[in-house]
């Protein structure tokens, strides 16, 4: 499995090798007011002051543990799952993973998540900010900011995932090229609707979202005649 460029746990020292990104993926909302819809959000969800998606590094083992918490604490929350088909006793069943294992997007503001990173916090021991090594040192610390995804990356992000495509994937970003600049959106097929940026992976053109310290979510693939150009 390729490891992930430029980021880190908050405590640093390499990544497990668990941390690496799956193909053929589609994820499964968890989030404590709408479970399993299809945004990952409730209906009436609008951004809140000063919240942000923040990205966390869960230690192997412990992510119900991790979900158990923000259930509990009534945090929006994301764990992406990917789907393989499987044949089991002559049928085919969906079996599901984690798409990117180790992590979760949680929203609140910087001020809550210590509540979970810190001392003396029950989460403290396996719950860490996943941090982007290609931003310097937060001022008064002598760790990398944690990353964050800007909220319209995020719903696109929980949309297009959402789409159970085993063609779906997750990549880094030099395994895809971008066609053009310029963002597209889907009207027709399954991913009517998604938003992103023409991007060519794996032999093939899609419509990739691109997640700032994560990476690239990519489509199956979408014919040029399935898109328009997208005005923000």
């Amino acid at each position: 499995m390729d490891t992930l460029p430029n980021v880190n746990t908050r405590r640093g020292g390499k990544e497990p090798s668990h941390a690496g990104f799956a193909s053929c993926v589609s994820p499964e909302v968890q989030s404590p007011q709408a479970e399993n819809s299809h945004t990952g959000v409730t209906s009436d969800f609008v951004p809140k002051p000063n919240h942000h998606w923040f990205v966390f590094r869960v230690l192997y083992g412990h992510t119900s543990a991790a979900i158990e918490a923000l259930n509990d604490a009534g945090v929006e929350h994301y764990l992406p799952m990917r789907y393989e088909m499987k044949v089991m006793s002559g049928k085919k069943v969906m079996h599901k993973k984690p798409l990117i294992p180790g992590l979760v997007f949680a929203y609140m503001t910087r001020e809550r998540t210590h509540d979970f990173v810190k001392q003396p916090a029950k989460t403290a021991g396996f719950l860490k900010y996943y941090t982007d090594k290609t931003q310097p040192v937060e001022a008064g610390s002598i760790y990398n900011p944690p990353v964050i995804v800007a909220d319209k990356v995020m719903r696109s992000f929980i949309e297009a995932s959402s789409i159970k495509s085993e063609h779906s994937m997750m990549l880094q970003h030099e395994r895809c090229r971008f066609k053009k600049d310029e963002l597209v959106r889907v009207v027709k097929g399954d991913f009517k609707g998604v938003v992103g940026r023409v991007i060519r992976a794996a032999g093939q053109q899609r419509v990739g979202i691109n997640i700032d310290g994560v990476g690239i979510f990519a489509t199956a693939y979408i014919p040029s005649d399935f898109m328009e150009k997208y005005d923000e």
